[in-house]
């Protein structure tokens, strides 16, 4: 699966975090990332019987991504990078890895990672061929799309500022669609969004007098 990882991940950072507090081209990296076991798979075990949950659908992975962005980056680079590692624990949750927890905190509890039972083959654990699947990438292509027309990135003003900044304007203008309006802002979001609206400095979007 892919859509059903940066779909419902993006909606999940979007709630939580709100649309200008990350740079959401980041988030998309950290939330495939963890797919790269595929190629390990195919490329590393070709005559295997393991499946696609290998190395980097373990804690260690996502840990050593935030230590990685913690020793090597500093400043407000480092705070940008930091939603890599969180996008891909956001995976690894999104995968099911609580349901494996040996291969979750590999190689902790083992060192053996989960095999493919017998009768199933490489394709049904990469391609959505199940009606489960199929649902859960429409639902995440649903998603996605939700998220592009409500912030207004079918408009070339918002689309541009977003591959610029990998922020989300906090409200779109636009009767065709429903309006998302963040009235929350953070430390650093301060100065007019791509509609020309001032965020204020708090932490509730008032201003501080």
């Amino acid at each position: 699966m892919f859509f059903w990882y940066l779909g419902v991940g993006c909606a999940l950072l979007l709630l939580t975090l709100g649309p200008r507090r990350i740079d959401y081209r980041l988030a998309l990296l950290g939330l495939v990332l963890p797919l790269g076991d595929v190629l390990i798979r195919i490329l590393a075990y070709p005559n295997s019987r393991l499946g696609v949950h290998l190395y980097l659908h373990t804690f260690v992975f996502a840990l050593v991504l935030a230590l990685v962005v913690m020793t090597g980056l500093r400043g407000t680079t480092a705070r940008r990078w930091f939603v890599v590692p969180m996008a891909t624990v956001i995976h690894l949750l999104l995968a099911g890895m609580l349901g494996d927890p040996v291969g979750l905190f590999w190689p902790l509890l083992g060192s053996h990672f989960a095999r493919l039972a017998d009768g199933v083959r490489l394709a049904a654990r990469v391609l959505p061929l199940s009606g489960v699947d199929i649902a859960k990438e429409l639902l995440g292509i649903a998603a996605l799309l939700y998220i592009a027309f409500a912030f207004g990135l079918d408009k070339p003003g918002p689309r541009k500022e977003f591959l610029r900044s990998g922020t989300l304007p906090t409200k779109r203008r636009d009767a065709g669609m429903p309006a998302i309006e963040w009235k929350g802002s953070w430390p650093g979001d301060r100065g007019p969004d791509v509609f020309g609206v001032e965020e204020g400095p708090g932490s509730t979007g008032q201003g501080a007098g």
